[in-house]
Formats: C-alpha cells, sequence, structure tokens
C-alpha cells in the first residue's frame, strides 16, 4: 500500500497571493507527484444564491464543511473523490469531476484551518498574510480581469467581506505553521514591484540551521518566543530587491537540500497589481523554503519507515 499523501493547507483571504506561491511548489514537485484542490469549489451557495440571502463567500454559512472534511480525507487515506466544481467567470457550479489521491495535496482557500477535523489533516499549514495596502489591490486587479466584476461590484464586494474576513477568515491564521507576509521595499528609488517576504515559522517544526543562506538580504534570526509545540519562533526576511547573483546562490543551496534531479522550473512569477507579469526573488525564495518543508517531512517519513 502507497504512503499516504502530504497534505499541504495554503490559506489566506481573497487576493493575498495563494494562486501564486502554489504555482511555484507544483512547479517544484511536477504535475505527476502534486495536485491542488481549491475549496472555493466547496461553497454551498452560488454568486446569485449568495447575494439573495445576504451571504459572502467569506461567512462560513456559503461553505459545504461537511463535504469537504469527508473529501479531503478520503484523499488523505488514499481513496479518489468525486468533487464539485465552482466557476468564478460566473459564480455558478459546473458539475463534478473525479480527482485521485497524489503523493503530494495542496489545499487551498479560505477556511482550510476553520474546524478541528480539517486542521488535523495536514501536515503543513500555510498562512497568507500581505502587508495591508497590497491586497486590495491584488483583489481588485484578479476580480475585473479573470472573475467579471466591475471595478464597482469588486469595491463594493470588499467593503462586505470586511466583518467577515475578520470573525472567520483571519483568526485561522493561529494555527499555521508558516506565515508568509509580503511586503513592499521601504528603500527610496526602489521598485516597488520588488515584494519582500517575511516567513514566520511556528511551534510545531523543530528549528533548522539557516547559517548557509544568512546575508543582508537573507535576514534571518529566532526570536526568545517559545511556541506551544516547543520549538523558538523563527522569523526570514527575504529581501525582494536581493542581487541576482546572491538570489541564485540561496536557491542552489536550497535546490540542494530539495534534491531535485529535474530541470528547475522558473519560480517566483506573479501578476502585479496592474495586471504586469513579474518574477519576484523573495516569492522564489519562500516557495522554495516550503518545499523544503514538505521535502524533510518525506525524508522523516522514509526513515520511520526503515
Amino acid at each position: 500500500m502507497p504512503p499516504r499523501p502530504i497534505m499541504i493547507a495554503v490559506g489566506g483571504d481573497s487576493g493575498t497571493g495563494k494562486r501564486s506561491l502554489c504555482r511555484g511548489l507544483e512547479a517544484i514537485f511536477g504535475a505527476g507527484r502534486i495536485e491542488t484542490l481549491d475549496l472555493d469549489d466547496y461553497h454551498s451557495l452560488d454568486r446569485l444564491q449568495r447575494k439573495l440571502v445576504g451571504y459572502t463567500a467569506t461567512d462560513p454559512r456559503a461553505s459545504n464543511f461537511a463535504a469537504m472534511e469527508e473529501d479531503l480525507w478520503a484523499l488523505r487515506e488514499g481513496r479518489g473523490i468525486e468533487k464539485p466544481i465552482y466557476d468564478h467567470t460566473d459564480g455558478t457550479f459546473k458539475g463534478t469531476e473525479r480527482m485521485e489521491p497524489h503523493e503530494i495535496i495542496i489545499v487551498r482557500g479560505l477556511f482550510p484551518l476553520y474546524t478541528r477535523a480539517l486542521r488535523s489533516l495536514f501536515d503543513v499549514s500555510v498562512w497568507m498574510d500581505p502587508q495591508d495596502d497590497l491586497k486590495p489591490a491584488w483583489k481588485m486587479q484578479r476580480d475585473t480581469q479573470r472573475r467579471g466584476y466591475t471595478e464597482v461590484d469588486a469595491r463594493e464586494e470588499m467593503d462586505r467581506r470586511a466583518p467577515d474576513i475578520a470573525k472567520y477568515v483571519a483568526p485561522q491564521a493561529k494555527y499555521a505553521d508558516l506565515t508568509v507576509a509580503f511586503y513592499r521595499p521601504t528603500a527610496a528609488n526602489v521598485d516597488p514591484a520588488k515584494l519582500s517576504a517575511r516567513i514566520r515559522k511556528g511551534g510545531r517544526f523543530r528549528a533548522l540551521d539557516y547559517a548557509e543562506f544568512q546575508s543582508e538580504s537573507t535576514s534571518i534570526r529566532q526570536t526568545e518566543q517559545t511556541t506551544a509545540g516547543g520549538f523558538p519562533e523563527t522569523i526570514i526576511d527575504l529581501d525582494g530587491t536581493i542581487e541576482p547573483g546572491r538570489a541564485e546562490q540561496v536557491e542552489d543551496r536550497l535546490w540542494f537540500h530539495i534534491g531535485g534531479t529535474h530541470a528547475r522550473p522558473t519560480l517566483g512569477e506573479y501578476q502585479d497589481a496592474q495586471g504586469r507579469n513579474q518574477t519576484g526573488y523573495a516569492l522564489a525564495l519562500a516557495q522554495l523554503l516550503i518545499a523544503r518543508r514538505v521535502v524533510l517531512i518525506e525524508s522523516e517519513r522514509m526513515e520511520m519507515a526503515e
């Protein structure tokens, strides 16, 4: 019997960069090994129905947690599922599709850590929490270009969602193993699209030795705070303006630890608030650091099996 899949949660509010982060993980591990499930497919109401009853997608009452938990546990146990399909272009459901277990399964959405049953599924949980002024711009760009909203509708929807986000979505961050916060560089005369990132590790994982990655552009520190898991909190700052040569050196070391033998994919790709394609070193390094955690879990499993 094959080992159960490694389950990764990537949570956060709409427009926080979940999809961009996941694309990098998918590229690192390859389509044959990894599959992503979008929790938006488990809306219990379509867009029109939510409008009629006065719910937003960030209200838990608009999600079918029973079906969500049942399907995710089935995948974790190595069984395929028939999952619903939610179409963001018009806000309607489009039947179902078959999803089979893979070695690695990413679960992406608003509520991956909302219930105890969901939280207990995951080997690694990541929470996206960008700088406050980034999220509205990202969400506006996404909703108007890919989801059929007008700017007025998108702005009104953000205002409607704000109380639910504060009450139901944001509090899940405290359960995450890793929190990723993108922010604009503060130095003058720096391209604001070159985002920096801060990764905060909670207490479930032991601290790793990051000395070989240390530089002015990859600031790494451990705080005095010891979290519930018994390990010190680790904070890694990745400067978006890092020199290309230094960034490539850090990437080389991370690839060495990941042990990938196939051709390296392009990482760090995202769209800025104007819809322009960008490649950011901070995002690429964040993707690799999270992938390193996944590989460590794989290694620990193999050691236990021997």
